[in-house]
């Protein structure tokens, strides 16, 4: 084979490889960003109803998305914190391994009641790429915890 041959050759090879890497990059996911974190409060119990629970049910809580101008919006519905966790607020942080995005909401550091409660805590994603992902909700503040699902956009 000519040497002519064999440089057109490596430049398709090159070319395809380049090609391909191009049309399979998801975006660089180093920029995410977490903000506009809001609760609407301790849903409508007493402290008293709080304290009863035996076991809190899993199953009540659920996780809201909405996706729009490159903001993703989502809202974790019954969360469960410490009935003090509003004096200092929760905050979210955020990491991101391939396709799975583990996201951890904790109460601040502040007064401790001695009650847990329900809320819906809503905070935006920005700059995550479009793709499909296993979001897995964590929490520390009555045990270990996690809660997972998964959204496309």
């Amino acid at each position: 084979m000519s040497h002519q041959r064999i440089k057109i050759a490596l430049v398709l090879m090159l070319s395809a490889v380049a090609l391909t890497a191009a049309c399979t990059k998801r975006g660089d996911a180093s920029r995410v960003q977490i903000s506009n974190i809001t609760n609407n409060g301790c849903h409508s119990h007493t402290d008293a109803q709080a304290l009863a629970y035996k076991s809190l049910d899993e199953e009540q809580e659920w996780v809201e998305f909405n996706y729009g101008n490159g903001v993703l919006t989502v809202t974790h519905h019954n969360l469960v914190v410490n009935c003090g966790a509003f004096a200092n607020g929760i905050d979210v942080d955020i990491s991101i391994d391939g396709n799975t995005v583990t996201i951890n909401e904790w109460e601040h550091d502040g007064p401790v009641a001695d009650c847990l409660c329900f809320t819906d805590n809503m905070f935006q994603i920005a700059n995550l790429p479009r793709g499909t992902y296993t979001f897995v909700f964590t929490r520390w503040s009555t045990a270990p915890y996690s809660y997972s699902c998964t959204y496309s956009f």
